[in-house]
């Protein structure tokens, strides 16, 4: 009863009620970046597929993506293609291919015009001819037929299940508009969202607008997956929000709605939402314009167009919108202008503080403060916790980057402010600033797998060091391969290789899990142990280096590190050596009372010939003869009663 109750709240919702004044406007739609839009789809630029290939030797796909960086994960989910199949994939790319292949029972090769990247399988070096015809042509000489020829734009990632359909046509024909879901999906996000706010619209209201493009109209409905999420990575998601969702696309289309928000919908074809799966409702043809939906939404109260979305084909779409709750700041005490204008001028002048790759330094000489008319006694940033030490020539800071309530903009770009205490005065001043991160290549050292700040010089002999490989570029889409790591200890020949091409060299070197960027940066981690040769003495000094593949090209970085021995002193002894003494000590203490025992047993008989008297005096009893007699006697008395 629920469900048909609130069912019939949000048909009701849709109803026109009123047209907008602004209705007549024309809303011109420009580029918002606050909003995600992605989508899922197995419709491809141009493709094929054939069973031309069944039951020969191998598999061959061919795969023509328009894409700087972007992932294939390769399974055979859902396929009955045998373990020993060979697969072969002729990768056309414009610059780097990483591939990930997630079934490690697939013998796989990849052969590129340029360099592919592989966690499994074996890679083939780059093909020798860099046009496109060559490349296929070199395939369709070097192979009999091709299983399937695909042409993607701006994937992100690639899901490619391997194995072959009988039904599939005799020769791979190319076709324009394939749908290739059979044996792919794709990944994509909307390059440019764009949205439009009329004059006076109302906050907290908006619409989203979005136009799913399908091929010619099948008669089998054709499901598409929506789900419209409020995210708030800085804190709380914003509740209070009225969302009108319009979904537009042919008759046949099936929307499946998910979302924990309460949404107004206008739908063509049917809709159901996940939460009441049973309900299935229908909706009227919608416009086909853009301008014919934008004055839909404005129809019904919605002056704020929060996106429009036009996608070609997707089975399914998530729109991410970030709204976050509006912070209230506490009031602050009044400060005296001027005072504040002076501070923050002469900070402005004179800045302290500088970033590196993954802290904010501050280094303020007290000498420089003499020229204010106030005396600052404390400096914090943000956090008051992250508070600057002080002797008596400097104030002194640094901090991790992620630390502090800082924030990272455009991955370059740090901002955060000082809170200055000013002796006369228990008000605060703030100054807000901005420094520019380092756009380079680190080598850095840690202790522990945590990789808990900051680094160290220190490597320690015979445990494990954590070693880190960082770069930061201005693009998002930051690429970054570890060729070759290697430790070079001063003075041997030749350098102790950790990295090569692919996988780690030895047993000592572990690959750690493969992060996500942290402080906008790419991460390579591993860690490794180092023994000397022969358990001898080695020189305190040492060179770590990393060749690395980026997307800039090749660089090579290093860092001095200082040796530090952490095995015991030769002269100690072991647990072995102490147990041994232990016993040995015990053992001769036994044989020794052993033979004075028998040294007693031996003697005692000369002991009983002695004389002992029988009626010495009392007073007697006390004198030191007498004792003396009673001591050797005693033994013998014993066994005479007994």
């Amino acid at each position: 009863m629920e469900a048909r109750l609130f069912l019939a709240a949000l048909l009701l919702s849709c109803t026109p009620i009123r047209t907008s004044p602004t209705s007549g406007d024309v809303c011109t739609l420009q580029k918002i970046t606050k909003d995600k839009v992605s989508y899922m789809t197995g419709k491809t630029a141009r493709g094929c597929m054939s069973r031309s290939t069944v039951g020969k030797l191998q598999e061959v796909h061919v795969l023509q993506v328009k894409m700087l960086l972007f992932q294939l994960n390769v399974s055979s989910a859902g396929r009955t293609t045998p373990p020993e199949r060979k697969v072969l994939f002729v990768i056309i790319c414009d610059q780097f291919c990483v591939v990930t292949l997630h079934s490690a029972d697939l013998h796989s090769t990849f052969v590129s015009n340029n360099k592919v990247y592989a966690v499994m399988g074996e890679v083939a070096p780059p093909f020798e001819k860099t046009s496109d015809e060559q490349l296929v042509q070199w395939v369709k000489d070097h192979n009999d037929n091709i299983t399937s020829f695909t042409e993607l734009e701006n994937p992100h990632h690639i899901h490619f299940r391997v194995g072959e359909d009988a039904s599939s046509p005799e020769n791979c024909i190319v076709q324009p508009g394939f749908n290739a879901q059979r044996y792919l999906q794709i990944e994509c996000l909307v390059p440019e969202v764009k949205g439009c706010t009329s004059p006076g619209a109302k906050k907290g209201k908006e619409a989203h607008i979005l136009r799913v493009q399908e091929g010619p109209a099948e008669t089998s409905s054709q499901p598409v997956e929506v789900k419209v999420t409020v995210v708030c990575p800085e804190g709380k998601p914003l509740q209070d929000l009225e969302i009108l969702l319009i979904l537009q696309s042919q008759a046949n289309v099936t929307w499946n709605i998910d979302t924990q928000r309460t949404v107004s919908i206008m739908a063509s074809g049917k809709y159901r939402i996940t939460r009441f799966p049973s309900e299935q409702l229908d909706e009227r043809v919608l416009p086909d314009s853009e301008q014919g939906l934008i004055g839909l939404a404005h129809q019904r109260g919605f002056d704020d167009v929060a996106s429009y979305t036009v996608i070609p084909s997707a089975t399914h779409v998530t729109l991410e919108l970030h709204r976050c709750e509006v912070k209230t700041p506490p009031p602050t005490p009044a400060q005296h202008p001027k005072t504040v204008n002076i501070v923050q001028t002469f900070f402005s002048l004179l800045p302290p503080w500088k970033c590196t790759d993954d802290s904010i330094e501050i280094v303020m000489p007290k000498m420089n403060l003499k020229d204010l008319n106030d005396y600052i006694t404390d400096i914090t940033l943000q956090d008051p916790r992250c508070r600057a030490e002080q002797n008596q020539t400097h104030f002194v800071l640094k901090r991790y980057l992620g630390d502090c309530h800082t924030k990272l903009e455009s991955e370059v770009l740090a901002r955060s402010k000082l809170i200055l205490t000013l002796a006369s005065s228990p008000e605060k001043v703030e100054v807000p600033f901005n420094c520019s991160l380092p756009r380079e290549l680190r080598l850095q050292l840690y202790r522990t797998q945590d990789f808990k700040w900051p680094s160290t010089t220190l490597l320690e002999v015979n445990k494990a060091a954590y070693i880190q490989v960082s770069f930061r570029a201005d693009s998002p889409q930051t690429f970054l391969e570890v060729e070759e790591c290697s430790l070079q200890i001063a003075g041997e020949v030749p350098q102790q290789l950790l990295i090569q091409p692919v996988e780690p060299f030895g047993q000592a070197v572990t690959i750690l899990k493969p992060t996500e960027a942290t402080l906008g940066r790419e991460l390579h981690r591993f860690s490794f142990i180092y023994s000397p040769a022969g358990g001898g003495p080695f020189p305190p000094c040492a060179t770590l280096a990393c060749r690395v593949q980026h997307s800039n090209g090749s660089t090579s970085v290093e860092t001095e590190v200082t040796l530090q021995d952490t095995r015991p002193p030769s002269s100690s002894l072991g647990i072995e050596a102490v147990v041994g003494i232990t016993f040995a000590a015990f053992l001769i203490g036994t044989l020794l009372t052993a033979a004075l025992w028998c040294i007693y047993s031996h003697t005692r008989p000369t002991a009983k010939l002695q004389p002992v008297p029988t009626n010495a005096p009392a007073s007697e009893s006390n004198s030191p003869n007498h004792s003396i007699g009673s001591t050797q006697s005693t033994p013998c008395s014993s066994s005479s009663m007994a």
